[in-house]
């Protein structure tokens, strides 16, 4: 086990991309996915979409992790995949798993697996097999999945179901080029503002097609600060009022009244903004996040957690309540 900090702060948004994955696939192409090292980093060819972008040495290699979260006082990351190599086959997911565990287990900490995209029962199965593993804790899910009907579609109800009543936590994250990645005025603003978008769309949809009144157990995980939904909620309520939006009858009443059934991490990269969600939902749904080693991240998520006036201590506590097997 690598030696990490003695600070008991949990950063519950980072990725990685394990070594030991790209190793694998630089020695045989596997499931279709190959890795070569260039001069600006691994690069990852996926079948149906090409290389990836080149991946950084602080998304793979231990020493810039350890050095960073030492500096930023932060004790132990959730590790999450990399969306851009993340959807394959089942043997794919299977294997991404088992790279997961494998840097998990190095860091002394837990990873959110993966699922192949497809039939939702199949989904269903295959979570409840991963999470087998001592090292794995929950479910790293798009927003914009590669195959099958939006996540507000009955289509979903088997994985939600299972989700709910075993108490997992899914994270939903906004892939590299979701449905924004359409607009044609969106140009270079596509990771600054379209990610949000995409994830604003994808949660109201979840509230307005009645997803958590299905489901009221789920427990759900939003990156990014929720997207643009918190902060423009009134508006969700203006248009379920006026019936834009609505596309039956909620049992909370409005959408507004669900924010609080979510979590929310840190990633709105501000301290106002982070005070406002807090004040919003309650400091019981806000878990620290940082989206490392991405530079759109907060490259300093413990001092914008305290200017915002919130205590790590108090959002570690609330890390170990949503991944139990990171304590």
């Amino acid at each position: 086990m690598t030696e990490n900090t003695n600070n008991d702060t949990v950063d519950v948004h980072a990725h990685i991309v394990p070594p030991t994955l790209l190793t694998e696939l630089a020695d045989r192409e596997r499931e279709g996915f190959s890795a070569r090292r260039t001069d600006a980093g691994w690069v990852v060819s996926v079948p149906g979409s090409g290389d990836t972008r080149p991946i950084r040495p602080r998304m793979t290699e231990t020493g810039p992790r350890l050095a960073w979260l030492a500096q930023q006082r932060i004790g132990t990351q959730v590790l999450s995949p990399w969306l851009d190599v993340q959807f394959g086959t089942r043997d794919w997911a299977r294997r991404i798993n088992d790279a997961m565990c494998a840097s998990a287990a190095e860091f002394g900490t837990v990873a959110l697996a993966s699922v192949a995209p497809g039939d939702a029962d199949t989904m269903a199965e295959d979570l409840i097999e991963a999470l087998r593993a001592e090292e794995l804790a929950g479910l790293l899910l798009s927003t914009d999945p590669a195959q099958g009907p939006p996540l507000h579609d009955p289509h979903w109800d088997p994985l939600w179901s299972v989700a709910a009543s075993a108490g997992i936590p899914i994270m939903l994250h906004p892939p590299t080029c979701g449905p924004s990645a359409e607009l044609s005025s969106i140009g270079d603003l596509g990771n600054v503002h379209g990610r949000l978008v995409d994830n604003t769309i994808a949660i109201s949809n979840l509230i307005l097609h009645g997803v958590l009144d299905r489901h009221p157990e789920l427990r759900i995980v939003l990156v990014h600060g929720g997207g643009y939904l918190p902060y423009q909620a009134a508006r969700l309520d203006g248009g379920y009022r006026t019936g834009e939006a609505k596309t039956g009858d909620l049992i909370r009443g409005l959408p507004s009244a669900y924010l609080p059934a979510f979590h929310y991490d840190t990633v709105a990269l501000s301290a106002p903004a982070i005070r406002f969600l807090a004040d919003l939902v309650g400091t019981e749904r806000m878990l620290l996040g940082s989206d490392f080693p991405f530079a759109l991240g907060d490259p300093q998520p413990v001092h914008t957690l305290e200017a915002a006036g919130l205590s790590p201590k108090l959002l570690r506590d609330n890390a170990i309540e949503m991944f139990p097997r990171a304590a």
